[in-house]
């Protein structure tokens, strides 16, 4: 699924594309007025085979200001409220929410997809200042659409991993199950997952690989130290707290994880700590897939806590 904040860089990419200014003198001032290039966007669409309900919708967000933000707003707003089901509510009167939701992500995707080949095929090609927007945003939202589980390549968008792990769902989830089990140190366990996301979008790989290590790690400590006070009525010790190996061991010891569950924890838990450059595998990949990993791994100890706590 295309997150909220892949959404959010992808309305203001549309709404920088499809905008221009204009300079007129009112006496001797000059002023500036910006407006949405809506006959543009509309060829946009129709070209890219966009359904007429959509285009029109779409056009009907021209605006004028002297302020660019202003002008643009209800482009923004529209491509905004496709990840929320608002703007596709009125072409949809007897559909669900979820439905609407959907058909919205269906739309995220082919637009995103679109302003990738635009780019691909024709912006990157043009002159510096002739460039609607700059490299660093489509290689940004290249970035913000890979954590999100997508593949850009071919002049196509593939979610190759759309079955097995939905991120923004599945850190919602891990927030709510950290959070019901009462377990401590979430701002600063919930940061390791944040700085992952962050310096990867940054194309930091070995810092988003250490983050997203240092959040599975911090994840395992404090189920371990909920366990040893709720089942043991006393604080795991501290040397055993700040050892992973020993965290591991306690967990296979009470009975948490099975042997097999607990080396292959460990397995991970070795590639996040010495990943290096692979001949076979791009870095940011293997930044993303381990994350993932991180991710999924977290999600299942917890799950064990809270069945054992039951």
């Amino acid at each position: 699924m295309i997150s909220r904040k892949s959404t959010l860089l992808l309305a203001e990419i549309i709404a920088r594309v499809f905008s221009e200014s204009y300079s007129s003198h009112v006496g001797s001032q000059r002023r500036t007025k910006y407006s949405v290039k809506t006959d543009d966007l509309y060829d946009f669409l129709f070209t890219n085979n966009y359904e007429a309900w959509f285009c029109n919708s779409a056009k009907a967000t021209g605006d004028y200001s002297e302020d660019r933000s202003r002008a643009t707003r209800q482009l923004k707003e529209f491509i905004l409220k496709l990840h929320t089901g608002e703007t596709q509510a009125s072409a949809t009167t007897n559909w669900t929410w979820e439905q609407r939701q959907q058909l919205g992500q269906r739309y995220l995707v082919n637009l995103a997809e679109d302003i990738l080949n635009m780019w691909e095929q024709e912006w990157s090609q043009l002159e510096q200042y002739s460039k609607p927007i700059k490299r660093e945003e489509v290689e940004k939202l290249q970035r913000h659409l890979e954590l999100d589980g997508y593949v850009y390549g071919n002049l196509k968008l593939f979610a190759p991993e759309s079955d097995v792990l939905d991120v923004e769902k599945e850190t919602s989830l891990l927030k709510h199950l950290f959070t019901s089990l009462a377990l401590a140190n979430t701002e600063l366990v919930f940061h390791h997952l944040s700085l992952s996301e962050e310096h990867y979008e940054n194309g930091k790989w070995d810092d988003s690989i250490s983050n997203s290590r240092k959040f599975l790690e911090c994840v395992l400590q404090e189920i371990a130290a909920r366990h040893s006070m709720l089942f043991k009525k006393s604080p795991l010790s501290q040397n055993a707290y700040e050892k992973p190996v020993l965290v591991r061991e306690y967990l296979e010891n009470e009975g948490l994880l099975e042997k097999k569950e607990m080396e292959a924890i460990s397995k991970v838990y070795g590639l996040l700590s010495q990943t290096g450059n692979h001949p076979y595998m791009a870095e940011k990949d293997q930044a993303r897939l381990l994350r993932h990993l991180a991710l999924t791994f977290s999600q299942f100890v917890l799950l064990r806590l809270q069945g054992c706590m039951k």
